[in-house]
């Protein structure tokens, strides 16, 4: 990160904000957690912690954003200068997007291999080691190493595909012949990967049988995750580290699906639902549920 002024960085914030204190600092050249801060930080302190206070009048950060509810003294607005927001975090988030853009020029590496009829934008950007099969690739895309797309995956514009992802390969679909023998099932569905969705590394997403597997705007995936063939998932859902979604289940809107959960074939999730860490769902959920280990219950509203 290169030196900035003060107004530098509100220039880069595009949000409402109130600004307070000192705004002749020497300089600042780096964003670090509070507690790790030196004279030439930007931090930010979580509007909930019980001891924002006494972090922000110890932190050697000297430029803070943070919510409205800290006791500005004398002395504060003195040593340091102060963004005033609603959202600390998003607005921090936002801000780091602005300094450090991560995002790769658009090209496909010399070491990955196309399909001839994969449809690739021109604007997305596809790492080392890569099979991209008979796909379809939106615009602004980013494809980490070493991933492998089987044919009939389609992704959307704005999607993030961390290292080691595989998509749409064959579900694990078999029936069972005269012998009691098991004879795998071929899947001709595909998997749709909508707007706006990340997939974190290592995860893998299998296709449909006969429909397609789909992964709905905005839902962001942890890594190791494993999503079985025919699942549909709704939009804007968060799915962390190691949780499973065994086959043909619906999962709908704003659900978040914690570490380890297990949502077994066939369910419906309603609509903002919450799993705990660890569960194992056997049942459908409603709308506004949460599932605590293998409980189903209202979620608290506040």
């Amino acid at each position: 990160m290169k030196k900035h002024s003060v107004q530098e960085i509100l220039d880069r914030i595009h949000t409402d904000y109130e600004f307070q204190g000192n705004s002749s600092i020497d300089y600042l050249d780096n964003i670090r957690s509070i507690s790790d801060a030196n004279e030439h930080s930007i931090v930010w302190c979580h509007p909930k912690r019980e001891d924002k206070q006494q972090l922000i009048e110890k932190t050697a950060g000297r430029l803070i954003i943070c919510d409205h509810s800290i006791n500005r003294t004398s002395r504060l607005l003195k040593e340091k200068g102060f963004i005033l927001v609603d959202n600390p975090k998003l607005t921090l988030s936002r801000l780091m997007k602005t300094i450090y853009d991560g995002r790769s020029d658009p090209g496909i590496h010399t070491t990955t291999t196309v399909h001839p009829d994969a449809c690739i934008a021109g604007s997305a950007f596809i790492g080392p080691n890569c099979f991209i099969g008979m796909c379809t690739v939106g615009e602004d895309v980013i494809i980490h190493g070493n991933c492998f797309l089987y044919d009939g995956t389609t992704v959307g514009n704005n999607v993030v595909i961390e290292a080691g992802v595989i998509l749409g390969a064959e579900g694990f679909g078999f029936a069972q012949n005269e012998k009691d023998e098991w004879e795998r099932v071929t899947h001709i569905g595909g998997l749709e990967i909508h707007d706006d969705v990340e997939i974190g590394a290592g995860t893998t997403i299998d296709r449909g049988t006969l429909d397609n597997t789909i992964i709905g705007k905005g839902t962001k995936v942890s890594k190791s995750v494993h999503i079985s063939h025919n699942v549909k998932i709704g939009k804007d859902c968060l799915i962390t580290g190691c949780s499973t979604i065994a086959g043909s289940t619906t999962v709908g809107d704003r659900v978040w699906i914690s570490p380890n959960a297990t949502v077994l074939n066939k369910l419906s999730i309603g609509n903002d639902v919450f799993i705990s860490a660890g569960a194992v769902v056997s049942h459908d959920i409603p709308d506004g549920f949460q599932a605590l280990g293998r409980k189903v219950l209202p979620r608290n509203k506040k």
